[in-house]
């Protein structure tokens, strides 16, 4: 890590704090005192039982264990090793706690530490990140861009706001802002971000350099917006307000402007980003309680009886209406229950392509959250919502389950005709897949993983290429899999008019009179599926 080279008594006292961490480090021992027989192993081994719950809830465990010192230098010692614990933990969010620890029972002055040093490093820690914790506020601040002009960050309409503080001389900083911008590269498309690179000397022409060489190469999608930016005479208080004493520094604050990543490398942060984008929303959860009882009734009486409701409920405010119903849409189309899938096929049939004029006044946009009738979604207009979501209604009802499903006639990488229903096994998996696809690239290894676990008369797995591209006879030669490859390069088979392919990876699991049992899953409800039908023959 470089330190941060300032000329304010702040950054001069930042410094010192590297050296007296240095040393202090290299002094410490297992205790506190030679009185005293608890050591840091002790607390790091009943501390690690609670790794993995929230800062709040460990703290009430914290204050129990340090109150059971026998008397005040014991207590000092379980909460000074307390503090050390938290303040050496790796896992995001915990130096909270040792900034609790600090401020409770050593910064205002109730329990003495080993000596001066230690103090010194207490506070300067506890000071330089009480101000960016997770689930704070990020601090809105101004510096300039390389034009001079005067930028207010974090702010606007972004989904997230990535906060990058560097050093152009820093090896680390070296190493990781390559991978940040291939991160960037090659983020989710539906997101919205807006990254602020934040130069942290006072150098422009080595700054202006450094981004012309390390930023500005990679070519960033539209769904990323960067932001250079620099404050040579530290006005913005990015120090204090963002604990900056060494660098990289890399934060994530959510659209609400809530830090909800710190100290993060670029893979980290793209683990948040998916962490928190699965995470259901208020109303999701709400359609959770209502809907997941229903899930595994092969009824859908109440489930359309409880959408009508919804409509009787909101068709009086249109705000309200289109809000429920396009994330009630969303919800029950996206669950892994064919029930409530069917749900959202009446849904979408009835109140959507069936009732276009209550849709008239909806709009479309590709940043910020939906509220009322504007609705965060990819689409070109009121029109296209209601042709896609039409088409979409149409795709589900082919090869419905308990149906037998509709024979293609394929050609071999010898291109031989393949009929789906000469296929002869207990099972038959159809697997639609693109070899340029990223996603199906991973769930290619799965089903291939799958293939090999049984027996071609018990699971028999085509993999039907939906491309035309001639590499894909080098594709299927190198990849060695052990399934049937399929594909139609002439279009013959009529298999995008008689499937679900809008997307891909798609997944159909047929009986062996090619009955539709299952489609539209994942691989491992494909093998959780298989490992039932196939048990009893296996015991």
């Amino acid at each position: 890590m470089n330190r941060i080279k300032i000329v304010t008594g702040f950054m001069t006292l930042c410094l010192t704090l590297c050296v007296v961490t240095d040393i202090h480090a290299a002094a410490q021992t297992d205790t506190l005192s030679g009185g005293t027989s608890m050591t840091q192993e002790d607390i790091n081994m009943v501390m690690s039982v609670f790794d993995g719950l929230q800062p709040y809830e460990i703290i009430g465990k914290v204050d129990g264990f340090i109150m059971t010192g026998k008397d005040g230098e014991e207590i000092a010692q379980i909460a000074y090793f307390m503090y050390r614990y938290y303040r050496e933990s790796r896992i995001m969010g915990y130096d909270e706690i040792a900034i609790y620890v600090a401020d409770n029972y050593f910064l205002n002055g109730k329990y003495n530490l080993p000596d001066e040093e230690a103090r010194l490093e207490m506070r300067l820690f506890a000071d330089a990140n009480r101000r960016s914790l997770i689930g704070m506020r990020a601090s809105v601040m101004t510096m300039q861009d390389p034009a001079g002009n005067d930028i207010r960050f974090p702010e606007g309409e972004q989904d997230y706001s990535i906060l990058y503080f560097y050093d152009d001389e820093c090896p680390a900083c070296q190493r990781m802002t390559p991978a940040l911008m291939q991160y960037l590269t090659r983020c989710d498309k539906d997101i919205n971000f807006t990254v602020y690179m934040v130069y942290t000397q006072d150098d422009r022409e080595r700054w202006m350099d450094y981004v012309a060489k390390v930023i500005h190469p990679f070519n960033l999608p539209d769904n990323v917006t960067l932001v250079n930016l620099w404050d040579p005479e530290m006005k913005s208080d990015f120090l204090t307000a963002y604990g900056v004493i060494s660098t990289p520094k890399l934060f994530l604050v959510d659209r609400n402007g809530v830090i909800i990543g710190r100290e993060l490398t670029p893979t980290a942060l793209s683990q948040v980003v998916e962490l928190n984008e699965s995470q259901m929303t208020a109303t999701e959860e709400l359609f959770e309680q209502i809907f997941l009882p229903m899930a595994n009734t092969a009824d859908t009486t109440e489930i359309v009886e409880t959408i009508d409701m919804f409509f009787e409920d909101s068709k009086d405010n249109p705000d309200f209406f289109h809000e429920i119903f396009y994330e009630l849409y969303q919800y029950l189309k996206a669950s892994p229950s064919y029930t409530l899938q069917q749900g959202a096929a009446y849904l979408a049939n009835k109140y959507i392509a069936g009732m276009p004029e209550l849709w008239e006044t909806v709009e479309f946009t590709d940043k910020g959250v939906s509220h009322g009738s504007v609705i965060r979604a990819d689409y070109q207009s009121v029109k296209d919502f209601i042709d896609q979501t039409a088409l979409a209604v149409l795709m589900f009802y082919r090869n419905p389950l308990d149906k037998q499903a509709t024979d293609l006639t394929l050609r071999t990488l010898k291109n031989k005709k393949q009929s789906i229903y000469d296929l002869r096994a207990r099972y038959t998996v159809l697997y639609f897949y693109d070899m340029n696809c990223a996603l199906c690239s991973a769930v290619s290894d799965a089903i291939d993983k799958i293939q090999r676990r049984y027996d071609v008369s018990d699971v028999c797995v085509a993999a039907i290429y939906t491309g035309k591209d001639n590499k894909w006879k080098r594709y299927v030669k190198e990849s060695d899999r052990a399934w049937i490859d399929l594909w139609d390069r002439k279009r013959e088979s009529g298999m995008f008019d008689k499937y679900d392919l809008m997307d891909v990876p798609a997944i159909y699991l047929l009986d062996e009179n090619k009955v539709t049992l299952a489609k539209d899953i994942n691989p491992d409800v494909l093998s959780a599926l298989l490992e039932y039908y196939l048990a009893p023959e296996q015991e």
